[in-house]
């Protein structure tokens, strides 16, 4: 076993100190949309002493009140719970209790442990209820509150059964999309996970809302210019050089078409009618109800059966891969192979997702664990290289920013 890195307490106070006198000289150091770097640093750092000087068994319960807490707001999203309390002002747990058409006792106990951890504060009054610097993300009309009920369904529902699990189909990870942990979780172990959602709609609903979230990808996709991962420019120079409807752009699985949205707008040269959006057949009429994407070819497709647009410049797949195994995986690109032009070597598969960082963050593995649950994993350079060789693709440019877990993996045809 190595030894662990010695922990210099001394060193990482005076830091914390530093960072924390940094923090108090902005403007308004309240705010939780500045200087996000220097907040997650702090934030780290005091983590690291709180592991480094607690004693052992404090911090094997800090796990377990985690997990209460974890239960605390989660029901508490699923009542609305959140929704009642004023932005500027407070609630008594009476009137909260009478507002969810619950037991007072019961919500009495669920609200003082959010309190315990400053999830919530108290009010002016006894038994009186405000929120803190963290709850409004609760609210549902908050774009975080969908995330926080996904990171329960597709991680800690699928995680508290990894044991049944493991013991029934062996220890090792899943090789396709029946038999997934998320399934298994959700008592439907024999359905892909894309139809279990399905069959539970109001969690589907949920998911959905979840994933026109820009938290979940990050903020604004640049796709153009010195700020973007990779840049799309040189796409728009060939669009300019092509026919109103001639194929440039496919999106294969591409939602409701957030990405489109931002190489529209971020790519000069490319017109809607050289884009093509691809999904399930649920999620292309979502987008036909939303009044389509201006001119964009939308279409169902299942990116597991043959590409049925042919020669396209682009085809990208944008947080695809990582829901799949290798074996799924290669299938998927193997069928993107076949439909790259052969005589056009600028055609590129242009693969957008989170990679497996060199030295893993805690946010990093988790994402890799709840890709697990769903038959699916994160993967870095060397995997991309493998499962693209694989689909009859050769990778050309791995594209990343240090500090930044996303990456674009751009491939042509082998």
């Amino acid at each position: 076993m190595s030894t662990p890195p010695h922990f210099d307490l001394l060193k990482a106070a005076e830091g914390l100190l530093e960072q924390a006198r940094a923090l108090a000289a902005r403007t308004k150091p309240e705010e939780d949309d500045n200087d996000l770097e220097l907040r997650r640093s702090i934030a780290a750092t005091a983590k690291r002493i709180t592991i480094g000087t607690a004693p052992r068994i404090d911090v094997v319960k800090a796990d377990w009140i985690v997990i209460s807490e974890v239960a605390a707001w989660n029901i508490f999203i699923d009542w609305k719970a959140f929704d009642h309390i004023p932005l500027d002002g407070y609630i008594s747990i009476s009137d909260l209790a009478k507002a969810l058409n619950a037991q007072e006792s019961l919500i009495a106990r669920i609200s003082t442990l959010l309190l315990t951890t400053h999830k919530l504060l108290p009010g002016p009054h006894p038994h009186t209820l405000t929120h803190s610097r963290v709850s409004p993300l609760y609210r549902t009309s908050h774009p975080v509150s969908p995330l926080c009920s996904v990171a329960i369904g597709n991680g800690m529902k699928p995680f508290s059964h990894w044991p049944e699990y493991f013991r029934l189909h062996g220890r090792r990870e899943p090789s396709g999309q029946h038999d997934t942990p998320f399934s298994f979780g959700w008592g439907e172990p024999t359905l892909p996970p894309w139809d279990v959602k399905a069959r539970n709609k109001e969690y589907g609903a949920v998911f959905a809302r979840s994933m026109r979230s820009r938290e979940i990808v990050g903020g604004d996709t640049v796709v153009s210019g010195p700020g973007a991962v990779y840049d799309m420019a040189w796409v728009g120079r060939e669009a300019k050089t092509r026919g109103d409807t001639e194929v440039v752009v496919v999106d294969v699985g591409g939602g409701l078409g957030q990405l489109l949205g931002e190489v529209l707008r971020g790519v000069e040269g490319i017109r809607p009618g050289q884009c093509v959006l691809q999904d399930r057949g649920e999620v292309v009429e979502e987008v036909r109800r939303m009044g389509g994407l201006g001119g964009v070819v939308v279409m169902e497709h299942d990116f597991h059966e043959e590409q049925p647009v042919k020669g396209g410049l682009v085809y990208l797949l944008r947080r695809i891969l990582l829901d799949y195994s290798d074996s799924l995986a290669v299938g998927i690109l193997r069928r993107l192979a076949d439909a790259l032009p052969a005589d056009n070597p600028k055609a590129r598969v242009l693969i957008m997702e989170e990679r497996l960082l060199e030295t893993p963050t805690p946010q990093n593995c988790i994402v890799d664990l709840v890709m697990l649950n769903l038959g699916g994993k994160l993967r870095n350079e060397a995997i991309y290289r493998d499962i693209c060789a694989q689909a009859g693709l050769k990778v050309v440019g791995y594209h990343t920013r240090e500090g930044d877990s996303n990456s674009v993996v751009e491939c042509t045809r082998a």
